[in-house]
């Protein structure tokens, strides 16, 4: 399966702080891939060399086979980096308005769609300095997937959402895995991934990263996305795939992704 994000000994630097050193990762096409660690372990960091916002020190990254800051690899990219900032006078729709006349126009029912898919219409309407903190990271992803992207890049995208969202969450994840959109997730909550990602990689304390299959992980059902909680219950199975990251010290360590 072809590889849509690589990265091959990734370093950052600021003024002789080290935010991420000797990253190694493979994310291929089709799965919701998590990127776990605390505060501090680089993951921000590197999302935003993956979206070329920041430059790394040394090391290569490449994105859908373009290496970064090729800006040909980010066609098809969608990002939520961080806590989403809107214009808080302007509606939810208002605002994606906006957000879509930069670069490519997206499809002529894109808004509406992504709205719907964030579970947003009803409140579509309503200035966004009245939305809770939990429907501002909904009108984030709404904006990140207006162009129906290939590639989605989500940053703690469930801070601020209450139990029953983030279930929510984990179903839309999982269709729009379904679909065929890959999904990189970075958080620090091991059980948010564990039950939504087809495998999870843990840099430590900013240097390298080892991947695994989460111990538990359950399948969706087909949704409408937010608003369509997943009831399945169901388990995946796992299969064995060739190692591609590797630990802090040169130790290799295997990778397993679900079938």
């Amino acid at each position: 399966m072809a590889a849509v994000i690589e990265c091959r000994e990734l370093t950052k630097r600021y003024r002789g702080t080290t935010a991420l050193a000797g990253l190694d990762l493979t994310v291929e096409a089709g799965q919701v891939f998590g990127f776990l660690g605390p505060n501090g372990a680089g993951k921000t960091t590197t999302l935003r060399i993956l979206l070329g916002l920041v430059a790394a020190t040394s090391g290569h990254a490449w994105v859908n086979g373009r290496r970064i800051p090729d800006p040909g690899g980010l066609a098809g990219v969608g990002a939520m980096i961080e806590e989403p900032s809107f214009y808080p006078w302007l509606t939810g729709r208002r605002n994606l308005d906006l957000l879509a006349l930069s670069g490519a126009r997206p499809p002529a029912s894109g808004i509406a769609a992504a709205l719907d898919l964030a579970g947003l219409t009803g409140v579509a309407d309503r200035k966004v300095k009245g939305y809770s903190q939990g429907m501002r990271q909904r009108l984030g992803l709404a904006a990140a997937v207006i162009r129906q992207p290939a590639l989605l890049l989500l940053d703690e995208p469930t801070n601020g959402m209450d139990p029953a969202g983030i279930r929510e969450f984990r179903t839309l994840l999982r269709r729009l895995a379904g679909d065929g959109t890959t999904v990189f997730l970075s958080s620090h909550l091991l059980a948010e991934v564990a039950q939504v990602c087809d495998q999870v990689a843990r840099p430590r304390h900013g240097a390298g990263a080892c991947g695994r299959r989460p111990r538990r992980q359950r399948s969706s059902r087909p949704g409408r996305g937010l608003g369509q909680p997943d009831r399945s219950g169901a388990g995946r199975a796992g299969r064995r795939v060739p190692a591609t990251d590797r630990e802090p010290g040169g130790h290799r360590c295997g990778c397993s992704a679900l079938s």
